[in-house]
């Protein structure tokens, strides 16, 4: 098949390789390439790219110096890399390549694929690998067709076509917004089990309505008909936080909101929140925040007052 024949077969693609200037490069992420491409059914592929920076061979496959977010939003395909082996890529996947990491990707022939895609480079990408967000094991996600992170990347899109000056500070949050999204997205998906989904949104609800009283997780548990070892397991898989410390955390919030909106005094909030004491409950808030609740209080209004 000659070259004329492949651009026959792309429907519509929109491709930007984005300069970056010193100023980009003091932000904590850039970006450097961004695209759409619908690639119809038996066409080949890799097609034609000018850019040697991205140049790509099926065979030989590819290492690059960036990251890239890839969205199958349309038929399927399959990825490969050094760290994993022949994955089945398919619409509602999301795939990620990272700097120095040996990839290989394409379509099937039968189906083609629509895909967009981002390239970006700088700290905040590379301690998302640091903290575990990220992982070269594990660089697929399904998130499903979403509208949503459609409508990111063509903001990228049109914001890298028009360049217009601060346009690489916009799209850069922009991708952090994307991944932010996409990590929340990937960690609702993971619970299939809609029950324990809304098992897990009822005990958040219980938690917030009795915030100001004398609550327990193992209340908690029991109101859901759960031991309180699996709903301790499962409501920190699902929100991070063991349920006391879920509770402690919205209490202290509450506590705070009060301190900076009302005129009531430590002692009286300390009440309202169902603290043991108003020592412990300083304690507990000096604890979290370095501060005394009235040391809090006075950052707040800029005033000072006595300890009450």
């Amino acid at each position: 098949m000659t070259h004329s024949y492949v651009m026959q077969h792309i429907l519509n693609s929109n491709i930007r390789y984005l300069p970056v200037h010193e100023q980009d490069e003091n932000w904590s992420l850039m970006v450097k390439t961004a695209g759409f491409q619908s690639v119809t059914a038996n066409s080949i592929y890799p097609t034609v790219d000018n850019s040697m920076d991205y140049s790509f061979n099926f065979q030989s496959g590819r290492v690059l110096d960036e990251f890239q977010m890839i969205y199958i939003t349309k038929g399927s395909g399959i990825f490969e890399s050094s760290s994993v082996k022949h994955i089945t890529i398919g619409e509602g996947t999301i795939f990620f390549l990272f700097p120095g990491e040996w990839h290989r990707f394409r379509p099937e022939q039968s189906t083609g694929w629509d895909s967009y895609w981002v390239g970006f480079k700088g700290k905040f990408a590379e301690n998302l690998i640091l903290n575990g967000y990220l992982s070269v094991g594990k660089p697929v996600v399904k998130v499903g067709y979403n509208e949503e992170i459609v409508s990111l990347y063509q903001r990228i899109l049109e914001a890298g076509n028009e360049e217009r000056a601060g346009y690489q500070q916009y799209i850069s949050g922009i991708v952090i917004h994307l991944l932010g999204y996409i990590y929340y997205r990937a960690k609702d998906n993971h619970y299939e089990d809609k029950a324990i989904v809304q098992k897990m949104d009822k005990a958040r609800v219980l938690i917030r309505e009795q915030i100001n009283a004398d609550i327990s997780p193992e209340a908690i548990a029991k109101e859901l008909i759960m031991t309180y070892s699996w709903f301790r397991r499962l409501f920190k898989q699902y929100t991070g936080l063991a349920p006391a410390q879920y509770i402690a955390q919205l209490r202290l919030q509450r506590a705070k909101e009060l301190l900076s909106t009302t005129s009531k005094s430590v002692k009286e909030i300390a009440v309202e929140m169902n603290y043991e004491s108003v020592d412990y409950f300083s304690t507990q808030f000096r604890r979290q925040t370095k501060m005394t609740p009235t040391q809090y209080r006075n950052s707040c209004f800029g005033s000072k007052s006595s300890e009450v």
